[in-house]
């Protein structure tokens, strides 16, 4: 029997003895399967890549609810997210209204089936009450292994990419919520810990700071205003709806969003934090201040060579971070004969922020991902709305007068308005050409990035990436190795491969939001983002070693790799 006979008999004989919840949550199914059939450009790839189809992914939701007429909120709340994390897509997700929460003070990251702790807040744990240190490994939590608790939670957090499931369920070993649909826990937890140089394991007894849920059955609440790429904010010119088409086109992963904002994260391993965990990498020259926008320094090797190093945590910033880092990379242009970028737990952000700051690190023009998008009918009035308007552009100042100096940091001209044009102009094409889901199509009509105008790094540049780069953590280094500009060292990047979308309903079963993938983006050699990510040219996994020796083979890597570029 088909899974889907299965399910339309299991619903078949469920349907008798509906309860008026039941149908309240099948008819929320059903408002969520017209906005994925409307709008969720990877359908396609995802049938091909996993077997993935809409209409059996629904079936079976529905008769989850159906077959339980004891079905409450939080239940209803799983079924959904097992949903949304059936699409094997990390911009694919939930947040629910949930008041529960369950943290551990201390961060885990893990290597070759070992477990090592990275952070204690000390503000939480003192180290007389808990007297253990980073480089020391946890052994067990809660009577499990921590290996069968990160089996266990990757159900929880989607099963996707095998790297990045497994950071992801490391980095919830120690902080649950409900507004992810998790199962969250509360009073006493003993740890197994090993000591740094022992063989011993000893326990200890932490609570887990515990809030709980205080949102009831059917919550009245009201449904927030979801960042929809659909919808505008009551923009009240052309220039202001054209700049929110543009602008709403991000590229963040919403579970990397949320995991940035871990209340008492390490300063180092947080996603999208300013600094990285990687240790100095040389005898610092110079180097950029606490107060600055940037983590970046000028560095001696052992041959006395001078390298440049910049961290770049997200791509969530604009104007004041692009101009900022255009002066470091003068700096580094003039002062180093190698640079690394640090691109590692990067949450992705803004693509013309992306643009601008790939646009400083070569001399020569840079192709870009082609999209292909859904659009729908106010898409294409919001287009024939702005485009008269745009033609009657005819300088540079007249195009910054219309958009502004930048848009997200990325300059304005007049050949951003050409481009901008070309974009709308194709929307509009594709619809009265029938198309819901576009021809493949580079994002706001450039099919290359030109190279700054205000700075320019002309000299090898190592990009080091890792499992817990997402989004526009992916299409950066996509866009470099490409066009042949970096070489790359470390891990794959996740794999979320267009730009997101967040869409909301009114429902009484606390859906906050919900986030689908509107474009799904193909590299030079027509493979697609999604699922594949970027693999690095020289691959380096993080050792139990690394964990407890300050990452001295790590260091070591990265510096024989940039050595070589330079010498080549």
């Amino acid at each position: 029997m088909t899974l889907i006979s299965a399910n339309f008999l299991a619903i078949s004989s469920a349907n008798a003895a509906e309860t008026r919840k039941q149908k309240m949550m099948a008819r929320d199914l059903q408002t969520i399967e017209g906005f994925f059939d409307t709008a969720y450009a990877p359908a396609d790839w995802k049938k091909a890549f996993s077997g993935w189809v809409l209409e059996n992914e629904i079936a079976d939701a529905k008769a989850k609810v159906l077959a339980n007429p004891e079905i409450t909120t939080k239940d209803f709340q799983k079924i959904l997210r097992d949903f949304f994390y059936s699409t094997k897509d990390y911009h694919v997700g939930a947040k629910f209204y949930s008041t529960e929460r369950a943290l551990l003070p201390l961060e885990i990251r893990g290597s070759q089936g070992r477990y090592f702790i990275v952070n204690i807040n000390r503000d939480e744990l003192s180290a007389q009450s808990f007297p253990y240190n980073v480089g020391d490994e946890l052994i067990s939590i809660g009577g499990r292994s921590v290996e069968d608790e990160i089996t266990k939670l990757k159900a929880e957090v989607g099963q996707n990419s095998d790297l990045t499931d497994q950071a992801l369920a490391e980095l919830y070993l120690t902080f649950r919520t409900g507004s992810n649909a998790m199962t969250v826990p509360s009073g006493n937890v003993v740890l197994g810990i090993k000591r740094k140089g022992s063989n011993t394991v000893s326990t200890h007894q932490l609570t887990w700071i515990y809030s709980s849920e205080s949102i009831g059955e059917l919550p009245s609440l009201p449904t927030p205003e979801a960042s929809n790429s659909r919808r505008l904010a009551n923009p009240s010119t052309p220039a202001a709806r054209a700049a929110h088409l543009l602008q709403s086109k991000q590229m963040i992963s919403p579970i990397a969003e949320e995991l940035s904002t871990r209340p008492g994260a390490s300063a180092s391993f947080n996603i999208g934090s300013k600094t990285s965990f990687i240790p100095a990498l040389g005898s610092k020259i110079w180097s950029t201040g606490e107060k600055d926008l940037f983590d970046a320094y000028i560095f001696q090797d052992k041959d006395r060579k001078l390298m440049g190093y910049v961290r770049i945590p997200s791509y969530v910033a604009g104007a004041e971070h692009a101009a900022e880092f255009a002066k470091i990379i003068r700096k580094l242009e003039t002062h180093t004969e190698g640079l690394v970028i640090d691109q590692v737990n990067n949450p992705g952000g803004s693509v013309f922020y992306l643009y601008a700051l790939a646009s400083m690190l070569s001399d020569k023009a840079l192709y870009t991902p082609r999209h292909r998008m859904t659009i729908t009918q106010a898409d294409v009035a919001e287009a024939l709305f702005t485009l008269p308007e745009l033609r009657k552009i005819r300088t540079d100042e007249e195009a910054k007068l219309f958009f502004g100096d930048t848009v997200g940091g990325f300059p304005v001209d007049k050949t951003f308005v050409h481009f901008t044009i070309k974009f709308f102009q194709f929307m509009v094409d594709e619809w009265n050409a029938g198309r819901q889901l576009t021809r493949p199509y580079h994002l706001w009509g450039a099919d290359q990035i030109n190279p700054s105008k205000v700075a320019q790094y002309t000299k090898p540049i190592l990009l080091l990436t890792n499992e817990l780069d997402f989004s526009g953590g992916d299409f950066f280094p996509a866009i470099l190795q490409d066009n042949k500009r970096v070489t790359i060292l470390g891990t794959r990047t996740a794999g979320a491969g267009g730009y997101v979308m967040r869409q909301s309903f009114p429902n009484i079963f606390g859906l906050g939001f919900f986030s689908l993938t509107g474009s799904i983006a193909e590299r030079v050699d027509q493979n697609p983002i999604e699922n594949l990510g970027v693999t690095p040219d020289v691959p380096y996994a993080l050792t139990p070693e690394d964990f407890q020796n300050n990452f001295k083979g790590y260091t070591q890597s990265i510096l024989s790799t940039l050595r070589t570029l330079i010498s080549e």
